[in-house]
């Protein structure tokens, strides 16, 4: 049996058993604790993506029912604009 042979058997074979430490390590409560602080700052960053979020579909509903209005105001113009020059002929 070749060296790539072993690899692969051992690949495919059962997980290698590690006894479970009664106390974590320094690099384990360190990589815990990095990991926890950049899991904080990418939950507080998605909270201030979602208030912005939220302002803007408010800031877009204000918007939309402004066009409408002017749409509205500009088909009223135009309608009575049309009527009147037909008066006049």
């Amino acid at each position: 049996m070749n060296d790539y042979d072993r690899e692969l058997a051992g690949a495919w074979g059962a997980p290698p058993t590690v006894a479970p430490s009664s106390e974590p390590t320094v690099q384990s409560a360190l990589a815990k604790e990095k990991a926890l602080k950049e899991i904080i700052s990418l939950r507080d960053g998605l909270r201030g993506l979602l208030v912005r979020i939220t302002e803007v579909e408010g800031e877009t509903d204000k918007l939309k029912k402004d066009n409408d209005f002017l749409g509205t105001y500009i088909d009223n113009l135009t309608r009575n604009t049309v009527v009147a020059a037909g008066h006049k002929r």
